[in-house]
């Protein structure tokens, strides 16, 4: 850490002031990660001569177990930061196998020899200072050379001084207020918290890592002066080089948490601090050293302290929900993390193990409201992603949100999980309608609240709002795959294939191997009669998707609206053999019977589904695929026996 007057350096139109820890240029910071600053300091100071990797990681990286790449991905950000290419060598060279030189023409100044106004923080104004510089000074002092005496020379360079100070000062508040006023006393009102980054790089433990974010998230949900962005949103930030600055505007947030943490033996060590995005200012910092045992006290700190940081001002509801813990079994605790960490991946290997890690958190405290809550948001990924049956997941989910709530009625994620059961198992679409409502009630920031009770709404034919209620969802979670891609699911159901095929195409620029988008995307292609396209997707869509029927069942769907029997009859067969060790749908098969003409088989498929409670029968009145049927008496008499409203 450098000393308060510490030089302060400038080359070709940068400025490195160590004692603020700022790059500017052009008067304007320059954003860079803490290590990245620390490594263009030790550079400048170097005084052009070369520097070892190992020196230069002990600078950096000091009492850190680090590996080369760290370095590599540090000096490749800082020399994007500053504008350099990697064939140039305008700032740093790169000494091959050795290390590196700075070689841009370095001036220092001392600070020493500056006059300081004044630097302050009022209110949510941050004033910066205001410098006479060693050039104003000698003119100050050349305009005073009128022979008036010592006293009398002393006397009129002080007020001349002080006359220009005002004038600089006065100046400096009006252009202050008007250029920078509106970026810096904006109140914070959306905030991500990030995974949190291991103390030593080689020592990761992802599971605590992402799951002190989580648990941060669900705590500072309660606030509803802010918006907090989900843990699936976040959980792409969990690289050891991650800019925050840059993950917060991508997040398009006002501030961000970001974070350390190492566990060794009975210890655990957390840094934290909040980071305006506006001008990458810190809001707050600090360290906590403590057993793990208190890791609840120091979640208690953060939110607390962040919440003061950000000048809230907390109902007793609130504050009672940012210091709620649902366990004090530290045991139990981590096992919930590692499953909040599976069931994050959504992959039905994820969700499986999820469940698994928050049973035996429950096996541990059986009063564990939240790990309840999760179990059941496992137990409905896995009956949604058709990893289990609907009756072998939806009824477990049932069991565990109601669970939940009578240890804690205000979790808004047990609402929401008890919706899902509600209305894609149950069918009770009136108390689907009630427990969305309580869990929106209970907090209005919840994303999978709103996106939950958007497909819904789209099920029983209220497209408005279903379109309303998702955007609000990508609103809350703008990164989001998966919320994006439910834009185009209601368009699709709503029967808007070119709004659905531009959606879907906007969220492939998000991942191109997305195999759940190209599968989505495929979907408005054949509706539109776009064969050769739509079994193109489907294609893309098989290799990229894992171990899921749903995808070669519409590719067979294609196949048999296109004309080509054959293939979609070869993979009907292949579909049998894999629902000998996985569940595949029955809808997905009365679909294929249906595209096939096969109307015997494929009411069969379907009267199966109902016997099964399938959840896609909830879509019978939407959903596209189920068109070659509908003119089928069979149909109606389906759908008034699933109860759908009018």
């Amino acid at each position: 850490m450098p000393d308060e007057t510490s030089n302060i350096y400038s080359f070709d139109g940068f400025i490195v002031d160590p004692n603020r820890r700022l790059l500017l240029r052009g008067g304007q910071p320059v954003q860079l990660t803490s290590k990245a600053f620390d490594l263009l300091l030790a550079l400048v100071e170097s005084g052009g001569y070369e520097l070892g990797k190992e020196e230069l990681m002990q600078r950096v990286w000091a009492n850190q177990i680090v590996e080369d790449a760290n370095l590599t991905v540090t000096m490749a950000n800082l020399r994007k930061a500053l504008g350099e290419k990697a064939s140039e060598h305008r700032f740093i060279v790169t000494i091959p196998g050795k290390g590196y030189r700075f070689v841009a023409q370095i001036t220092d100044r001392d600070p020493r020899r500056e006059l300081i106004v004044e630097s302050k923080t009022d209110g949510e104004l941050t004033i910066e200072e205001e410098v006479i510089s060693d050039d104003l000074h000698e003119k100050l002092i050349g305009a005073s050379l009128v022979d008036t005496g010592r006293k009398g020379h002393r006397w009129l360079v002080s007020v001349i001084s002080f006359a220009v100070i005002a004038i600089f000062i006065s100046a400096y508040f009006v252009w202050f207020k008007r250029g920078t006023a509106t970026a810096t006393s904006v109140r914070i009102k959306s905030i991500a918290v990030l995974p949190f980054k291991p103390l030593v790089a080689n020592s990761r433990d992802e599971s605590l890592e992402l799951g002190m974010a989580d648990t941060l998230i669900a705590r500072l949900s309660n606030i509803r002066e802010i918006n907090v962005r989900p843990i699936s949103s976040v959980r792409r930030y969990s690289a050891l080089e991650q800019d925050p600055i840059a993950a917060g505007r991508e997040q398009r947030v006002d501030a961000v948490l970001d974070g350390q943490i190492q566990k060794a033996g009975e210890k655990v060590r957390v840094t934290v601090r909040l980071l305006r995005i506006a001008d990458g200012a810190p809001l707050w910092s600090s360290q906590f050293d403590e057993k793990m045992t208190d890791i609840f006290a120091v979640q208690d700190s953060i939110s607390e302290r962040v919440t003061s940081a950000l000048a809230l001002t907390l109902t007793n509801e609130e504050k009672s929900g940012i210091g709620k813990r649902y366990t004090t079994d530290t045991d139990a605790y981590e096992l919930y993390l590692k499953g909040r960490y599976q069931i994050n991946r959504l992959t039905d290997d994820g969700f499986f193990k999820g469940r698994d890690f928050f049973q035996q958190a429950i096996d541990k405290d059986p009063n564990y409201a939240l790990a309840y809550a999760s179990l059941a948001d496992a137990y409905n990924r896995l009956g949604g992603f058709d990893a289990l049956a609907s009756k072998e997941s939806f009824p477990k989910a049932r069991e565990a949100a109601e669970k939940a709530l009578k240890l804690d009625e205000s979790l808004a994620e047990a609402h929401t999980a008890l919706a899902t059961v509600n209305f894609s198992y149950d069918w009770d679409f009136a108390g689907a309608a009630r427990e969305f409502r309580r869990a929106l009630e209970i907090n209005p920031s919840y994303s999978d609240a709103h996106q939950m009770n958007s497909y819904y709404l789209a099920a029983i034919g209220k497209f408005d709002e279903a379109l309303t209620e998702m955007k609000r969802a990508q609103e809350l979670d703008p990164v989001s795959l998966e919320k994006t891609i439910g834009i185009g699911e209601i368009l699709f159901q709503q029967r808007r294939y070119d709004d659905a095929i531009a959606q879907y195409r906007k969220s492939l620029e998000m991942d191109s191997n997305s195999g759940f988008t190209h599968w989505a995307l495929g979907r408005p292609l054949l509706a539109q009669g776009k064969f050769n396209e739509a079994i193109a997707e489907f294609q893309r869509a098989i290799p990229l998707s894992g171990d899921s029927a749903d995808e070669p069942a519409e590719l067979a769907r294609a196949y048999a609206l296109a004309g080509r029997r054959d293939e979609a009859l070869k993979i009907i067969q292949e579909l049998k053999k894999f629902s000998e060790r996985k569940h595949v749908a029955p809808t997905v098969m009365a679909a294929i019977y249906g595209a096939l003409g096969d109307k015997n088989r494929a009411f069969a498929f379907l009267n199966k589904a109902f016997d099964e409670r399938d959840f896609v029968l909830i879509m019978l009145k939407t959903e596209p695929m189920f068109d070659p049927l509908r003119t089928d008496p069979r149909f109606a008499e389906l759908v008034r026996r699933v109860g759908l409203p009018e």
